[in-house]
């Protein structure tokens, strides 16, 4: 009986176009591209080192990714350490900082990998700067979007690392901390179109064979800059291969 109420009430629902599912602790509400064999999926969360960290700088409220867009981090720095062995210093960056979360995961990740990085960070500390702004492509972002940081705070988190430098300002007028450094990996996160792009074009010739460079937010409808920065980037530069992931990220990767 209980079962046939059930599932009259499910049909019920269906008819007013509302969906009813069982909650299932760590589960959450997302478009059915991702197939129905998703659930199949190991939880990378349950990952020995990966899951520890990820939860650490999540659970602290410093990051807007979330384990897939990290995980994909851990991935490229896992693979420069088969790569590497630990032998050599890699040079990376973040570009888009915000409040130090993905910058303390890199660098943390680094440390437990036994992978010798120095990192640089780069962030206006005050939000999007309103020079940098395409009022006809950034239409989501305004002056000061992501302005809720500090320099100051941001410096404090990361002060544990050494090897983490972190620079105040828009990167256009930062580029000379860089300029001379063989770049292994970068992650840039700014959401909007012209520095993206003014950030790939000074890497173009800065990265390492084989070094990548991961931009955060493509395909997302909020920051469709970052696809049209990629979009005009990587048909002029055909010693880059690129590649869109369905977390929003997108990879390229030095030939």
């Amino acid at each position: 009986m209980k079962a046939k109420l059930k599932s009259s009430l499910w049909a019920f629902l269906r008819l007013l176009k509302i969906d009813a599912f069982y909650r299932k602790p760590g589960y959450h509400y997302v478009q059915d591209y991702f197939g129905r064999s998703a659930h199949k999926q190991r939880d990378v969360r349950g990952l020995p080192m990966f899951g520890e960290l990820a939860d650490k700088v999540i659970q602290a409220g410093r990051v807007s990714l979330y384990y897939d867009r990290l995980f994909t981090i851990y991935q490229i720095l896992s693979n420069w350490y088969i790569r590497t062995g630990g032998s050599e210093i890699l040079n990376t960056a973040e570009v888009g900082v915000y409040k130090g979360g993905t910058s303390y995961f890199i660098a943390l990740l680094a440390e437990q990998l036994g992978l010798p990085v120095r990192h640089y960070c780069f962030d206006t500390f005050e939000g999007h700067a309103a020079e940098d702004i395409n009022a006809t492509v950034d239409t989501s972002h305004t002056p000061k979007t992501f302005d809720d940081t500090s320099f100051e705070a941001v410096k404090e988190y990361l002060k544990q690392f050494g090897n983490v430098s972190v620079y105040k300002g828009r990167f256009q007028n930062s580029t000379d901390i860089l300029s001379d450094k063989k770049m292994h990996f970068v992650h840039l996160d700014m959401d909007i179109y012209e520095p993206t792009l003014f950030s790939l074009q000074f890497l173009r010739d800065r990265m390492v064979r084989g070094g990548v460079i991961l931009l955060d937010d493509y395909g997302f409808e909020t920051c469709p800059g970052i696809e049209r920065a990629v979009n005009e980037f990587l048909p002029a530069n055909k010693d880059y291969f690129g590649t869109a992931l369905l977390s929003g990220q997108f990879i390229l990767v030095k030939l």
